[in-house]
């Protein structure tokens, strides 16, 4: 079930949080920031977006039990974790702390850099 919340801005967003997935989005955003410090992080398509150099690289998409941790080129990146059956995006569920794998994710941001 889609709960994503409808704001313009990051801090909207995160407003609209429930408890759990505030907490899970907080961890993956530092995450992200310590990975790529010189990642843009923004809202597009209403949802929390990073971007380096101006491309997409990652979103994190709030759903009712969980939270996607998605990649743009998520296709050309090699994880079992990955889900998805589009063209290019790919992502992973994060349901609780113990779903946040800081090396593989840290990776996973990387190589998404060099791809994109």
């Amino acid at each position: 079930m889609d709960a994503r919340p409808k704001a313009k801005t990051v801090d909207g967003i995160l407003q609209k949080l429930d408890t759990k997935n505030r907490k899970l989005t907080e961890q993956l955003r530092a995450l992200t920031k310590k990975t790529l410090p010189k990642a843009v992080e923004t809202v597009k398509w209403g949802n929390i977006t990073y971007l380096v150099a101006g491309k997409n690289i990652s979103w994190l998409i709030a759903y009712k039990d969980h939270m996607d941790f998605g990649f743009f080129v998520g296709t050309k990146l090699k994880s079992n974790r990955l889900e998805g059956s589009g063209k290019g995006l790919r992502h992973i569920k994060v349901q609780s702390d113990d779903d946040i794998d800081e090396k593989e994710f840290s990776r996973l941001l990387l190589d998404a850099v060099k791809l994109t």
